[in-house]
């Protein structure tokens, strides 16, 4: 059934609603019966082109952005967004042309300097990248998308103490619950705090189910901890693989130095089971989850 677009229908106030809560599979849903009877409404092509892009439904998203520039929506919004989608493809110069087109319009937005400066991050061009950032900060320390890329820069240099501070005004100023909570769960990653972590994306989830990309982090969280894979993180955390070949060649050269051969043997037979374990683990864990299916 198609409507018309009213801000006194009922079903629209409902889609915006569900739109300016977060759930963005329910207001696209919403959304569509509108766009039967409205294809040339440039807002209402933006607003289902930001719903399927946050259901990761990219190639959708920049079509209907597309047809909202195409209807004559120039929104500095409709500009952000299409390069966002492009440096998630990684059309590095599209995305910075669409950066450059919003900015044009309003040289002082701050969510479009954020996301042009982590670009320029992700580009390798660090001091243009560092200056948008700063100048994003002075335009609008209060912007929700202006701090989520705030925060990322910080993660990028290892500033944990800043970033601590950033999340602390994002979950103060966040409208959607999801989003407070992915960004806590982020936090407990960088921490190595895995089980708070899972919690934080859980309860997200639970508030957001058709959030498919979540419960992937839930379930690349659950393999990290499982304890099949407690010896791959063992040595992820004394250095690597890289440094246990380089103990184990200098310790078996210091053994046969010294004429302790049976020591460098009990040595080969510890350290190579233990490489061959960690590199057949996945398989170790796939045979592991499958079993518990089907006990």
């Amino acid at each position: 059934m198609s409507l018309i677009r009213d801000d006194n229908n009922v079903a629209w106030q409902e889609a915006m609603h569900l739109y300016h809560m977060g759930r963005y599979e329910q207001a696209k849903e919403k959304f569509m019966p509108f766009l039967a009877t409205s294809q040339e409404d440039g807002q209402l092509l933006f607003f289902v082109a930001y719903c399927s892009f946050k259901l990761d439904q990219l190639d959708e998203a920049e079509t209907f952005a597309r047809e909202a520039l195409r209807v004559g929506y120039f929104g500095e919004e409709v500009y952000s967004l299409l390069g966002i989608i492009c440096k998630a493809k990684g059309a590095y110069a599209e995305a910075e042309e669409f950066f450059l087109a919003g900015l044009a319009k309003n040289p002082q937005d701050g969510d479009l300097l954020a996301q042009y400066g982590y670009l320029m991050l992700v580009t390798g061009y660090e001091e243009k990248a560092k200056l948008l950032m700063a100048e994003a900060m002075r335009v609008d320390p209060e912007s929700e998308v202006v701090l989520h890329y705030h925060y990322h820069f910080l993660r990028a240099y290892d500033e944990v103490e800043a970033q601590q501070e950033t999340i602390r005004k994002y979950n103060e100023i966040a409208g959607s619950d999801v989003d407070k909570l992915m960004k806590m769960g982020l936090a407990a990653l960088d921490r190595g705090n895995y089980r708070e972590a899972r919690e934080c994306y859980r309860q997200a989830y639970l508030l957001d189910p058709g959030n498919e990309p979540l419960l992937y982090a839930i379930e690349e969280i659950d393999e990290i901890i499982h304890p099949v894979f407690f010896p791959n993180r063992l040595m992820q955390k004394t250095g690597g693989p890289v440094v246990w070949w380089i103990c184990f060649i200098g310790a078996v050269f210091l053994f046969g130095k010294l004429d302790w051969e049976g020591a460098a043997g009990v040595l080969a037979m510890v350290y190579v089971p233990f490489c061959i374990y960690t590199w057949i683990s996945p398989f170790i864990y796939r045979a592991v989850r499958k079993w518990g299916r089907y006990r």
